[in-house]
């Protein structure tokens, strides 16, 4: 049985990694999508992020045990010939370390990120008040300024151990592009190595 090619795609938040992931699934044949953040129940993350970033952020305060339970039992299927893991936790984590093929960082500027996420969680409240929303904006943007930034400035160095690095300003069309390309070069690699 062939070992599935798998690809993980780490960014920060607010950096696409969700959007490229899901287009990516749907561009490959027999594949499947795990999202980090659709395993909230048993996922285990740090109580306070800026206090893990300051102590170096050590990865194994991170952890997705469920997650990892439904990639061990959809590989175990043997129907899969792509596996894509949206989650932050990459090549530095010993839970996929050994099964990721195509590590991936979308190199997403900050201040696009932060765009994002304003846009994503703060125009379509419509059950919320726009003072509500503008009181609750104003202390997320103070707690980034004061606290939030360092973890996600943490995620950068995400980059050192990827196979492929992207442009975060590009169009998700062409980053598909991109990933797609890497796996069809890897195309003779991967029939010597998961035969």
């Amino acid at each position: 049985m062939m070992k599935p090619y798998v690809i993980t795609i780490n960014a920060v938040s607010g950096g696409g990694k969700t959007a490229l992931a899901k287009l990516i699934r749907e561009s490959l044949p027999a594949s499947a999508l795990f999202c980090f953040d659709d395993f909230n129940e048993t996922n285990i993350i740090p109580e306070d992020f800026y206090e893990w970033s300051q102590r170096g952020a050590p990865p194994l305060e991170i952890d997705c045990p469920g997650m990892g339970e439904a990639v061990e039992r959809a590989l175990q299927q043997g129907a899969l010939k792509y596996v894509v893991l949206d989650c932050p936790l990459g090549r530095e984590h010993p839970r996929f370390s050994n099964l990721i093929d195509l590590a991936i960082f979308i190199d997403t500027p900050l201040d696009v990120a932060m765009a994002r996420r304003i846009l994503r969680d703060h125009t379509f409240a419509p059950d919320v008040s726009p003072e509500a929303r503008l009181k609750q904006l104003r202390a997320e943007m103070t707690h980034y300024l004061e606290k939030a930034r360092y973890p996600y400035l943490e995620a950068y160095k995400q980059k050192n151990t990827s196979d492929l690095v992207l442009d975060g300003w590009s169009s998700l069309e062409y980053l598909r592009e991109q990933v797609l390309a890497k796996i069809m070069a890897d195309k003779p690699r991967l029939t010597e190595n998961h035969s």
